[in-house]
């Protein structure tokens, strides 16, 4: 998991062979905050640079080993995506996964209603496909995450609460351009 606080720092992900997602949520409750930012360690241990779970967080960038509290979560930020994205109150929080080609419809993950238990299964079932893909899959940056993606869709434990949002809508990257530079 990685801090994200501008725009900026989401271009530099885009030549990188890693899947990019944001981690999305209101900020009504901190209770799904804490526990994604909780997990951060056994996260990072498990997918390497395998896959880069975005975190909107006030200040700086890229915080790697240290850890995160939830009054630095980027409400602003993670709202705007949100917004820009159209996607409901009800579905949240969410994993968005970033669409960097903006060919195909943009899809996310709702993490609502399930227990912490189900939360953290379903997180860990989706960073078991990226680490195959990342050992196995092909070395070309889109390829490699249009592969995983279509796999994260296949899989029937994440089938259920997957959603997709409006085909070439634009993405955090050209939604956020104007506003957090």
């Amino acid at each position: 998991m990685l801090t994200i606080s501008s725009v900026k720092q989401l271009e530099a992900f885009k030549k990188q062979r890693a899947l990019v997602t944001w981690f999305l949520d209101s900020g009504y409750t901190t209770k799904n905050i804490e526990l994604v930012l909780g997990a951060k360690r056994g996260f990072d241990r498990h997918v390497g640079s395998a896959w880069h779970m975005l975190i909107p967080y006030k200040g700086g960038g890229y915080a790697i080993d240290l850890p995160l509290s939830k009054d630095g979560y980027g409400i602003d930020l993670s709202r705007h995506v949100i917004d820009q994205q159209g996607i409901g109150s009800g579905e949240l929080p969410i994993i968005l996964f970033e669409n960097y080609e903006g060919e195909d419809d943009y899809f996310y993950v709702s993490l609502a209603g399930l227990s912490e238990d189900e939360t953290i299964a379903l997180i860990g079932s989706m960073a078991d496909i990226v680490v195959d893909h990342y050992r196995d899959g092909r070395s070309d940056p889109q390829e490699y995450r249009s592969d995983i993606t279509e796999a994260i869709k296949r899989h029937r434990r994440i089938k259920s609460g997957i959603r997709f949002v409006k085909q070439h809508t634009s993405t955090a990257v050209g939604a956020l351009a104007g506003l957090f530079m």
